[in-house]
């Protein structure tokens, strides 16, 4: 066995590479160092072994640092040993595969790379560019990104056409015209290329299989990826398979898109982004002339250019993206850079400033003693302030003032104020009363309808009944015809008789005739007593009917009217509760309403230069549902306030001054305010009081925004909170703590609370509380505006409806005197006729008792005239029977109606009973309402009496209330002074300990919170605030005097101080900017340039490897040649040696070599800058066309050998060439197209496929 051992000052490394020479080669230790030789190195341990092809030696040394490789002879067996004894061995074998080998030397790690024909090994680092390859690793067959299947269907000259790819190795062969390019053009376009890449047509439809005819609706082409393995496009979803089916649709509004299929087939996208992602995820590149060259591009290649070659280069290994992405990072960075300049140049002005405020603060550091002892003095000042308003307050709260006349005023006040509210209580209880009883008149009223609509509803049947009788009626008259006409007749047959007997006697006959006159007319008066007693029955009838109407117009009339005046009364009630009207302004004060009218004059006549307002109280309401906190509201809000009149300049206030005297007020009636003229119009912004908590502002209505911003100002309406009790109020606002007690919610200040009006509030950290004994009063009314609108509008209305009930009682009684009048006028005839008939029939009578006595004379049979008489008078009878029988139903539906009728009256009864009622209660309300003004003149008249004890009393007050103001700002600006004091001391001694400068995180409050203020203690001065003042006056002026001694600007230290700090840290962060741009700068310019390092070496590993790849493909045939790179200025040649024992063979022009070496050369090119690509699937059209039988026998070898060594790739190679003298296997398959048929018949070629062999 061989071994080399690693024994060198430099490093070297000693290696078998050739197995007949042995020599040391030197190589570059730079990375893309080569060494040239033949043999085969093996990893036992990782199965990786790697293997030279060919023969030749020689080397190749660049570079300057090197290492020696010793080359030796070998036996299969030998091995070699790398580093010291025990390193890894490797032994040298044959093997089919070359593999790059990895070792390590010199701390660095790196990559051996065979090549195919002589051994020419890259020596690279491990994390190289060219390393890592991810997409179906090399060893294995590929799992993801080959095509599986291609489907078209009316392509080009296909009607249908299914082609199955192998994964390895594919020929498609067949005779020009037979469809073979047709499958590329459907992979580029199914796979995201467009209709001109394919160089077949301009667009999409020019694709469509022409003989498909005209009802053909498109093209449909499928193409079938593998997606197993880790770098499978979402395996998940689609599974092992990835179809893209791309359709071409000649018909409008047909789909033309893709879609992505699953393995079942199922459609899951139809997102060019989606295919576009899936593209890029297995890294299929159709547009790269590498990945899928077809015969244009491969003749623009020939004959283009050395710049266009280059761009070709450099585009197929996406050199030119990374190129363009490095220049888009470099712009940025002068963006960076320009903006940093700016920076700089602005941030001259800031250093200039601060240097400047350090100086002068730096000068005030020598006065920080004098000023330390004028803060003490100041914080000793306000402390002897703060003890002499104490001695104040003690002072005034010992004098007793108050005297036995003041409490029994006091007294009797309250007694006359506490009758006023009983008579409101008096009068709420008649408003109660009288709202019950206007909803019981509505129940009533409600009531009546319901009643007046089931009497109509029970009237029905009768009038139905009346109907019947009055067409008996019709049928009595026509019988009573029939029976007039039998009379005639009888009468005519006896005028016969006497005709034919002759001469009888004439008192016979003069009877006789009579008799007939007789009965004739009493027939005649009989048949007017029908008529008259029906016309009398329905004039009665139609009297009594309008009656009911007549009798509910009246009652509707009269209940309007009470309505009517409730709501009047209603109405003026709640004018007066809520304060309208000029009368209710005397409870804010005697002068009120005569002040009032004077300034509604002077407005009328424009004296006033602005608005003026008042009586305020004129603008407070109560708000409705909180009426029990009105009274302690209206004592929170404190006497003087509501009897105000507000004005906005000092004019007006002159006049309304003059007003005032002219109406005879005092120096307490209706006091004026002057508020500013910006408060006039627009209300201050009061926050929501707490939740569950009411305030002054919550419970009253301020309508007019000069009259709410004076009761904020003045009376501080919203800082008084209002409660049901003392218990209530401390749960909710009161809060302690460390022994301390404050109020929550902000901005309260006091509380008040019910029953008595007592308050309390917290000063200084305790709870104080005071009782209310002047009792509580009411003067503001209730804000029932909404209420007094919809009063109005139902006046209104009442109103309206009073007119029209007057004119329907009119109509109504119009018609029953009508009615009335034809009833009388009926009545009269009718007993007019009915006189008539009884004397006709005692004249007959006595006429038919003479004929009786008298001389019997012959007489003529007149039976059936009687008889006919006889029948009429019976049905006469019959129909006035059916016409009682009518009249008894009619009676007994009537008691029904008759009740409904007695209900009625009833409830008319109890509604003139309520109205009734409701006349009293409105008396006692009117009455009420008429001596409320005399009762307020009363109380305002008691109040004059104690007005002068309230004068002291209020002055007494205003004395405490104002000295405890002052306590409370001597206070808090004595613990302001002593915190100051404090703080600078302490920053004093810091600064004193530390060189002038506070210590680095060291930070100090420059304003105090509430907290801080709360914890300074009371301190006790030894002298009095003009001792303190004194002295801090002269220390003043000494500091004062050392400032114009050194001739600084500012007074102040600690604003100077301030300013210098604010600048440093305006500068620091200014230069922490320009310092942050700065680094990003460097670092994004460091990372490119590293950037552009790795891209510059993986330039070179790729045109190296290409240029090896493409003499390895030329001594094939016997040649060679180098690609001559010139990457400055981006050209590329080609120097082709036709013959590699003949050097004068060579040639730079590419041109000047025959078609076949054209072809066979730009094959070998495309080949070697294939192996730098990582694309799936490779395809190349008609490559060998140009190419003579010997070359394409050597092509044809070297691509299926290449092709099938690299077994985790899928190459597609499309020819019209003879393949027979390829043989088929597992790796590789030949597709035969089937010849074209040169007719007009219609269809396309079918595709052929042969079966490979085993």
């Amino acid at each position: 066995m061989v071994k080399r051992k690693q024994k060198s000052s430099e490093g070297h490394y000693q290696i078998i590479i050739m197995p007949t020479q042995k020599r040391v080669l030197d190589l570059d230790e730079k990375e893309g160092m080569e060494i040239e030789g033949v043999g085969v190195a093996h990893d036992k341990e990782n199965g990786m072994n790697g293997k030279g092809l060919g023969g030749g030696g020689g080397k190749r040394v660049r570079g300057g640092g090197r290492k020696s490789y010793q080359d030796d002879d070998y036996d299969d067996g030998d091995e070699y040993q790398q580093g010291e004894e025990g390193d890894e061995q490797r032994r040298l074998m044959p093997q089919a595969s070359p593999q790059p080998q990895a070792f390590q030397g010199e701390g660095r790690r790196f990559l051996l790379l065979p090549s195919r024909s002589r051994i020419r090994f890259l020596l690279l680092p491990l994390n190289s560019p060219l390393r890592d390859r991810h997409l179906n690793p090399k060893g294995t067959p590929a799992e993801a990104g080959i095509i599986h299947e291609v489907y078209v269907e009316n392509f080009m000259c296909h009607r249908k056409l299914s082609v199955k790819l192998c994964r390895n190795v594919n020929f498609i062969h067949g005779q020009n015209g037979s469809g073979k390019s047709a499958i590329l053009a459907a992979i580029q376009v199914c796979l995201g290329a467009g209709a001109r890449r394919t160089h077949r047509a301009r667009n999409l439809r020019d694709l469509v299989r022409k003989e498909a005819g005209a009802d053909c609706p498109g093209a449909r082409l499928r193409v079938t990826l593998l997606n197993g393995g880790a770098d499978g496009y979402m395996p998940d979803l689609y599974g092992e398979y990835i179809t893209v089916e791309r359709l071409i649709s000649l018909r409008p509004g047909g789909f033309n898109g893709y879609k992505l299929l699953d393995s079942n087939m199922k459609e899951r996208s139809r997102s060019k982004k989606d295919l576009d992602a899936m593209l890029d995820q297995l890294n299929i590149q159709v547009e790269n002339p590498v990945a899928v060259l077809d015969q244009e591009e491969a003749k623009k290649f020939l004959t283009g250019k050395e710049e266009d070659k280059y761009a070709f280069f450099v585009k197929a290994t996406e050199l030119e993206r990374l190129d363009r992405a490095y220049a888009s990072v470099q712009d940025n960075i002068l963006e960076q850079q320009a903006l940093q300049e700016r920076a700089r140049e602005g941030v001259g002005g800031a250093i200039e400033n601060t240097k400047r405020l350090k100086m002068e603060w730096e000068q005030f550091r020598e006065l920080d003693k004098l000023e330390m002892e004028a803060q003490e003095l100041r914080a000793m000042y306000g402390w002897s302030c703060h003890r002499e308003f104490m001695e104040q307050l003690d002072e005034e709260m010992k004098a007793q003032k108050y005297s036995k006349a003041l409490e029994k005023r006091r007294v009797e006040l309250a007694t006359a104020e506490q009758s006023l509210d009983v008579t409101d209580d008096q009068e709420i209880e008649l408003k109660k009363e009288m709202e019950s009883l206007t909803e019981e008149a509505s129940d009533a009223a409600e009531s009546k309808t319901r009643l007046e609509n089931e009497v109509r509803d029970a009237s029905i049947p009768v009038k139905s009944k009346e109907r019947e009788r009055s067409l008996l009626a019709r049928e009595l008259a026509q019988e009573k015809k029939k029976r007039d006409s039998a009379v005639r007749r009888l009468e005519q047959a006896r005028r016969q008789i006497l005709e034919s007997q002759g001469n009888v006697a004439e008192e016979e006959r003069a009877r006789t005739r009579k008799i007939a006159q007789t009965e004739a007319d009493l027939a005649r008066a009989k048949e007017q007593v029908e008529p008259l007693r029906e016309e009398v029955a329905i004039h009665l009838r139609k009297y009594q009917e309008i009656e009911p109407a007549l009798a509910q117009t009246k009652e509707t009339l009269d209940g309007t009217m009470k309505q009517l005046v409730a709501v009047q009364q209603k109405l003026t009630a709640m004018q007066q509760e809520s304060g309208e009207g000029r009368a209710a302004l005397a409870v804010f004060g005697s002068k009120c309403k005569a002040l009032y009218e004077a300034v509604q004059r002077a407005t009328k006549a424009n004296k006033f230069q602005g608005p003026v307002a008042g009586p305020v109280g004129m603008y407070v309401k109560v708000v409705r549902g909180k009426e029990k906190y009105a009274k302690i509201a209206e004592l929170a809000i404190g006497s003087g306030a509501l009897d105000r009149f507000i004005v906005t300049c000092h004019e007006d206030f002159q006049l309304l001054n003059k007003l005032r005297r002219e109406i005879g007020c005092g120096p307490r009636d209706c006091p004026l305010y002057r508020i500013h003229p910006k408060s006039t119009k627009q209300r201050y912004d009061i926050p929501a009081p707490p939740p569950g908590v009411e305030t002054v502002t919550s419970v009253l209505n301020v309508e007019n925004a000069m009259a709410f911003n004076m009761l904020v100002d003045l009376a501080k309406i919203d800082t008084s909170a209002l409660a049901d009790s003392k218990e209530i109020s401390e749960e909710a606002l009161l809060s302690r703590e460390n022994g301390r007690s404050f109020i929550k919610g902000g901005r309260i200040g006091k509380v008040y609370f019910l029953p008595k009006g007592d308050h309390w509030e917290a000063k200084g950290g305790n709870v104080m509380m005071v009782s209310n004994d002047r009792g509580m009063k009411q003067t503001v009314g209730v804000d029932r505006s909404a209420a007094i609108e919809s009063a109005k509008h139902e006046l209104k209305a009442l109103q309206q409806e009073l007119v029209r009930n007057q004119e329907e009682q009119k109509g109504v009684n119009d018609a029953s005197y009508q009615h009335k009048k034809a009833w009388n006028d009926a009545k009269a005839n009718y007993s007019k006729v009915s006189s008539r008939i009884k004397n006709m029939e005692e004249i007959l009578g006595k006429l038919r008792d003479e004929a009786e006595t008298s001389e019997e004379a012959p007489t003529i049979d007149t039976t059936e005239y009687e008889n006919d008489i006889q029948e009429a008078e019976t049905a006469v009878q019959d129909l006035k029977k059916k016409e009682a029988a009518v009249v008894q139903e009619i009676e007994s539906l009537q008691p029904g109606l008759n009740e409904l009728r007695k209900q009625l009256e009833e409830v008319d009864t109890r509604n003139s009973r309520i109205l009734e009622d409701m006349e009293i209660v409105e008396a006692k309300l009117e009455d009420i309402v008429n001596h409320q003004t005399q009762r307020m003149e009363m109380v305002e008249k008691i109040r004059a009496k104690v007005q002068q004890l309230d004068d002291a009393v209020t002055k007494q007050e205003d004395n405490v209330a104002e000295i405890k103001g002052r306590v409370s700002e001597a206070l808090a600006g004595a613990r302001k002074m002593q915190f100051d004091y404090n703080r600078d001391i302490r920053m004093f001694e810091l600064k004193k300990k530390n060189g002038g400068e506070l210590p680095h995180g060291e930070e100090l409050e420059l304003e105090p919170s509430e907290n801080d203020l709360e914890e300074i203690d009371i301190v006790d001065p030894g002298n009095d605030s003009k001792f303190y003042k004194t002295k801090l006056q002269n220390k003043l002026r000494k500091i004062e005097q050392e400032k114009q001694r050194r001739n600084m600007s500012e007074s102040d230290p600690v604003v100077a101080r301030d300013k210098y700090f604010r600048a440093r840290k305006d500068l620091d962060s200014k230069m922490e900017q320009i310092h942050a741009i700065e680094r990003n700068t460097k670092a994004l310019t460091k990372d490119l340039k590293e950037r552009r390092a790795r891209w510059r070496d993986f330039r070179r590993h790729i045109a190296e490897l290409t240029n090896l790849g493409f003499d390895e493909m030329l001594n094939k045939k016997g040649s060679a040649g180098e690609v001559e790179f010139d990457h400055e200025a981006g050209r590329l040649n080609l120097i082709v040696q036709k013959s590699n024992t003949d050097a004068h063979s060579q040639t730079k022009d590419v041109k000047a070599l025959s078609g076949g070496e054209r072809s066979f050369a730009t094959l070998s090119l495309l080949l070697a800058i294939g192996e730098s690509l990582e694309t799936p699937f490779r395809v190349m059209d008609e490559f060998d066309v140009f190419l003579d039988p010997v070359a394409r026998k050597i092509a044809m070898e070297n691509l299926v050998r290449v092709a099938k060594e690299m077994d985790h790739r899928q190459f597609i190679f499309i020819t019209p060439q003879d393949v027979s003298n390829l043989q088929t296997d597992q790796k590789l398959r030949i597709f035969k197209m089937k010849p074209p048929v040169r007719n007009d018949s219609v269809g396309g070629a079918q595709q052929q496929t042969l079966n490979f062999e085993s």
